[in-house]
């Protein structure tokens, strides 16, 4: 285990609002690493599932 100070409040108990709002902060930004790393996904198998298949070319003849 680390040798980490515990953030206090003005009373000398556990700060619990500070580590409720760390912690709301940090879940914040995880999930929006994996949704951006979900979106990339989704992209990337549209991009392959586009590319994989061979568009149609327009005639210039009618």
């Amino acid at each position: 285990m680390s040798n980490q100070t515990i953030k206090l409040n003005e009373h000398g108990n556990i700060d619990i609002d500070y580590y409720t709002r760390l912690a709301s902060q940090q879940r914040s930004e995880y999930i929006a690493l994996k949704a951006a790393a979900l979106t990339a996904k989704v992209k990337s198998l549209f991009r392959k599932s586009f590319l994989a298949e061979k568009l149609p070319t327009l005639s210039a003849s009618h």
